[in-house]
């Protein structure tokens, strides 16, 4: 070998063990700004415990103070082995409709709850629900932090409302994983370091949660105010912040024809006086406006054979792919895998009847229930166990909240009513 050879090799090797060294650093530095596992690998934010000095605006809800547990969930302390002695042990997988902090209730709390009152009072129904994720990361939760609670079932819960992936973008799609994702599991860097990835993610804004909503410092307080504001101060008051921070290029008349239509309508969800007003949040006001000023067949669609020439294949076989992917996993473990299909809320006549004056920005509901019609027939064709929440919900008002369709209490109640009879199958079998 020429002496230039050898040198190649040696510059290869020297940089390769450089690069190594250099990668193992930055992970254990990240290693001292990440949370530990499980909650390095659930989710991307810093610690979600809410301070009632943050929100005066929300001093009525005393709930929303509840601090969360140390693997960042809104649920009781938990151990990652079952404990000796433990019951029927149950993992919870899905987005908002478990954690969401503006309703009083959890629906693995209420599940739980009703084991206990049936005779198990060591029955656990543990919660792994992050707002803002989607069927990928359902996947990469199960696999890398579920089955290792050594769980007695699963129980993920699909929303037919915004869960859906575009094709492309389905199990096995793709020809690399991402370098860095919020699934850990699912990226390159989470996998081999997968401090430095939370890191990353933490501090780039790479969360979907973080991405889709824009920050505004005390945003939530500043509409909470405005909703207690005299009724004709409210909408203009709206309007100024909607223009200020979301659409500089609209008019404040715009903007107050927009949320002022059938007089003081809008505020009905958020100034009743009632101690279950609901909350006023930006993220909804920037998507009404955009509805209404964006050029767009997503808005408009309004009658099912319109949703449908909106609607691709491809799209419902992608979803289906990381559900029957979930199910696959689970049953190479022996782990019986339950799937809930959460309907959006055109199953409750009072949102239906909030929403008629707002046709554009209700237009998605329309899409949603077109979508979940052709999952459900797609499942149907499939062994995944799956339940249609949809009639369980269907005709029953005030089951929903009008602002950004989560459950009421009712609607918890309805729900863990539901899923605790499936789950007590299971744990009879």
């Amino acid at each position: 070998m020429t002496e230039t050879g050898r040198k190649r090799i040696y510059a290869i090797v020297f940089g390769l063990i450089l690069t190594g060294v250099t990668l193992a650093g930055l992970e254990l530095l990240a290693s001292f700004e990440a949370p530990s596992w499980p909650a390095r690998a659930l989710r991307s934010t810093p610690p979600v415990n809410v301070q009632s000095s943050d929100f005066t605006g929300l001093a009525d809800k005393p709930w929303i103070f509840e601090p969360y547990n140390s693997w960042g969930m809104r649920d009781k302390e938990r151990s990652v082995a079952k404990p000796p002695g433990g019951g029927f042990r149950t993992v919870f997988i899905g987005d908002s409709y478990l954690e969401f902090q503006l309703t009083r209730l959890t629906l693995p709390r209420e599940v739980e709850r009703r084991f206990i009152e049936a005779g198990q009072p060591n029955a656990e129904m543990i919660n792994l629900g992050i707002s803002a994720t989607g069927p990928r990361s359902y996947y990469y939760r199960m696999r890398d932090v579920a089955f290792a609670l050594s769980p007695d079932a699963l129980a993920v819960f699909f929303f037919s409302g915004n869960d859906f992936v575009f094709d492309g973008q389905g199990y096995g799609q793709g020809l690399l994983p991402d370098l860095v994702s919020e699934a850990p599991g699912g990226s390159i860097m989470g996998n081999v370091m997968p401090n430095a990835n939370w890191v990353l993610v933490n501090r780039l804004r790479l969360s979907e949660m973080l991405r889709t909503n824009k920050p505004l410092p005390q945003e939530f307080d500043t509409l909470a105010k405005i909703a207690r504001l005299p009724p004709g101060e409210r909408t203009p008051a709206l309007a100024r912040h909607v223009r200020r921070y979301y659409y500089p290029d609209l008019s404040e008349q715009q903007i107050v024809t927009i949320f002022g239509r059938d007089g003081d309508a809008f505020w009905q969800a958020y100034a009743s006086g009632k101690a279950d007003d609901e909350s006023l949040q930006g993220w909804l006001l920037n998507l009404m406006t955009k509805a209404e000023v964006e050029k767009s067949p997503y808005f408009e669609a309004t009658t099912p054979e319109q949703a449908a020439r909106l609607v691709k294949d491809g799209d419902i076989q992608a979803t289906l792919s990381w559900l029957t992917a979930m199910d696959g996993a689970a049953r190479e473990r022996g782990v019986p895998l339950v799937l809930f299909i959460v309907p959006p809320g055109t199953v409750d006549p009072d949102y239906i009847e909030y929403w008629k004056r707002w046709p554009r920005f209700y237009a998605f509901n329309v899409i949603a229930d077109y979508r979940q019609d052709r999952l459900l027939e797609a499942l149907a064709k499939t062994s995944i166990r799956y339940v249609d929440l949809r009639k369980d919900f269907e005709g029953v008002r005030g089951a929903y909240r009008r602002s950004d369709a989560h459950w009421t209490d009712k609607g918890v109640e309805i729900a863990a009513n539901r899923v605790f009879q499936e789950l007590r199958r299971l744990e009879r079998r």
